[in-house]
């Protein structure tokens, strides 16, 4: 993957991927396909560009003229933040994070993705297949983990990451039970919203709507 390390001018006018991806389903990216967005970096300059982020190399990607490039951690670290259509991203610890909520507390979603390799013949004639979170180095051959589509046999889990910011800290939870417990002087209407409403952890949505309800 190409890195950009110098302050580009990005054009929304570089749309060919874009109109390609419409009829593609990208299992690997964040959006359905890549959409025009802005960059705002610290200095208050705006960049615009059809964006979309990568689950497997965990990054933001941009297409230039057809081609799909990443931000590189030079431009990254200089990120304010990035806005594709109503959502608005921000870096922490170098990743993007999706900032879901921001009330008495704030709430980020980190998208990420487990890659399941292709089965591999077993015994009796069956099959096994192994599903490990992406690495870097082992999994990004020939550049897949960028394209709009993964080889044959190849398989995606997305999942997602919480983090919750309170008083400049930050929490990370990974089901209900972790987000109860940032809750403890709130436990009474933590457990009558959950009782009554069926909170769903894969959803974004959902937590939102549970956090909105505690606040």
């Amino acid at each position: 993957m190409k890195y950009i390390y110098l302050l580009l001018i990005f054009s929304i006018s570089a749309v060919s991927l874009n109109s390609q991806s419409r009829s593609i389903e990208l299992t690997h990216y964040l959006l359905p396909e890549f959409t025009p967005g802005t960059v705002i970096m610290k200095d208050r300059s705006i960049n615009f560009a059809t964006l979309n982020y990568n689950l497997l190399s965990e990054e933001m990607l941009f297409n230039q003229l057809g081609k799909i490039l990443a931000l590189g951690p030079e431009i990254v670290k200089n990120i304010d933040t990035v806005t594709i259509g109503e959502r608005k991203f921000i870096v922490q610890n170098s990743k993007f994070v999706e900032l879901l909520y921001s009330g008495k507390d704030e709430l980020f979603a980190e998208y990420r993705c487990t890659l399941i390799m292709p089965g591999t013949p077993s015994a009796y004639g069956t099959t096994t297949q192994t599903a490990a979170t992406k690495t870097y180095s082992s999994l990004n051959v020939g550049g897949i983990l960028y394209e709009l589509t993964l080889p044959d046999g190849y398989k995606t889990r997305p999942y997602i990451n919480y983090w919750l910011k309170r008083e400049g800290k930050l929490m990370k939870f990974i089901n209900i039970k972790q987000l109860g417990n940032l809750y403890k002087t709130k436990t009474t209407e933590f457990k009558a919203y959950t009782k009554v409403n069926k909170v769903d952890f894969k959803s974004p949505d959902s937590i939102v709507k549970l956090l909105k309800h505690i606040d």
